[in-house]
C-alpha cells in the first residue's frame, strides 16, 4: 500500500480529517500530492463546519449542504487514491492559498527545510 495516497486519502474523511491534515502536514511535508490534498481537507473541514452553522438557521438547506459536503470528501478520497491533484472549484483555489510554511511551523515550531516548489506551493527552499 502507497503510504503518500493513503495519507493524501486519510486528509479527505469527513470531520476527522482535521487530524489527518495536521499529521499529513508534518509527517509527509516532503510530498506534493499530501500537502495538496491536506491543504484541500482543511478547506472541506471547514466547509463542514459553515454547514453545522446553517443548520442553525435552516435544517433543509443544511441537509442539501450536508450531501454537497459528503460528495466532495468522496470524490477527493477517489483523486487522491489514485493519486490525481485536482481542484474542488473554488475550494481548491482558496486551498492554495494557505501559507504551508506557516502551517508546518504552528504545528511543530521548525521551519520546513526539504520541500519542492511545486505550483500553488507558497514554500521556499
Amino acid at each position: 500500500m502507497d503510504s503518500e495516497r493513503l495519507w493524501a486519502l486519510l486528509c479527505n474523511i469527513p470531520v476527522v480529517n482535521v487530524v489527518f491534515c495536521a499529521l499529513a502536514a508534518v509527517r509527509m511535508k516532503d510530498s506534493a500530492l499530501c500537502r495538496f490534498h491536506h491543504r484541500q481537507g482543511l478547506m472541506l473541514f471547514a466547509l463542514w463546519l459553515f454547514t453545522l452553522l446553517i443548520a442553525l438557521l435552516s435544517a433543509k438547506l443544511a441537509l442539501m449542504l450536508w450531501g454537497a459536503v459528503l460528495l466532495l470528501h468522496g470524490s477527493g478520497m477517489v483523486m487522491a487514491w489514485q493519486g490525481k491533484m485536482i481542484k474542488i472549484p473554488l475550494l481548491g483555489q482558496l486551498a492554495m492559498m494557505i501559507p504551508e510554511n506557516y502551517f508546518f511551523l504552528f504545528l511543530t515550531g521548525k521551519t520546513a527545510q526539504k520541500m519542492d516548489n511545486t505550483p500553488g506551493n507558497n514554500l521556499t527552499k
